[in-house]
């Protein structure tokens, strides 16, 4: 999409959300002097890229122009399509966003370059929760890659994760994401208060996933706490997933059991 096409559309939104007014895609065409089905095209496009939030009926068709959408505009539409529509949905920051495509290619480089040379166990012992570290051999460890690559693929597509093992995936994510943007602070790259809102955003991912349930392992002292964890009836009441070594790749409700996905309590 042409910058200096769309920029004004952009515009047209941050007046009526700064005014409280519904949105009039006719009177925006009208003003521009462009085809109204153009204009609907591109506020679409806009809504779609997390730039804008296009109000519905209840908000009385008020849109919102989104903290992307002031980041496109500073920086005249100088970012590309593979970040800017990188679940626009869940993160509001292009910074937050390149810096968890960068993360997914560091890591997913670094993973089989791992398991190419046979040190897959060494990557796969930074990832998991180091309670369940020394229950880790060169098989779980390669199934976690693939479960890396299978969740690259999915957040792609915009999708959450299929099993437990690829939300453990994910806070490493997180982790290499967050410590790009301190990184980018550090250099001058970004101001302060930049990189702190693009590392609060980074937890949208969670959002995508529908709970943040994973982080708990990462506070366990032993596989065991896991059982604990799952014969207890406040877990039980809220739904939460089975959280056992044996469980990680079983996929989730919706999720074809396929590939490194398993059926019942397969162990690792």
């Amino acid at each position: 999409m042409e910058f200096a096409t769309i920029a004004p559309v952009l515009r047209a939104v941050a007046m009526s959300a700064a005014a409280g007014e519904a949105l009039d895609p006719l009177a925006i065409a009208t003003e521009l002097g462009r085809n109204p089905d153009a204009v609907a095209e591109d506020l679409r496009w806009l809504d779609a890229a997390g730039l804008i939030h296009l109000g519905d009926k209840e908000q009385g068709h008020v849109p919102l122009l989104l903290h992307a959408g002031h980041q496109y505009l500073a920086v005249r539409g100088n970012v590309g399509d593979d970040v800017l529509f990188y679940l626009p949905a869940v993160i509001d920051d292009l910074h937050a966003r390149a810096a968890l495509t960068s993360a997914a290619t560091e890591l997913t480089d670094e993973f089989r370059e791992a398991v190419t040379n046979g040190q897959a166990t060494s990557v796969a012992h930074r990832l998991v929760p180091p309670a369940f570290a020394h229950a880790l051999d060169e098989s779980l460890a390669i199934d976690l890659f693939v479960a890396t690559v299978a969740l690259t693929c999915r957040l792609g597509l915009q999708e959450a994760a299929g099993c437990l093992a690829e939300e453990i995936v994910a806070v490493e994510l997180l982790t290499i994401a967050s410590a790009e943007l301190d990184a980018h602070e550090v250099s001058g790259l970004l101001r302060a208060d930049e990189a702190e809102h693009a590392k609060d955003e980074l937890r949208g991912l969670f959002e995508l996933f529908e709970d943040d349930d994973v982080l708990d392992l990462f506070e366990m002292s032993e596989p065991a706490d896991a059982a604990l964890a799952g014969h207890d009836p406040v877990s039980q009441q809220m739904g939460k997933v089975d959280q056992r070594l044996e469980a990680w790749f079983r996929p989730f409700g919706g999720v074809s059991p396929t590939g490194h996905y398993r059926r019942g309590d397969v162990g690792g």
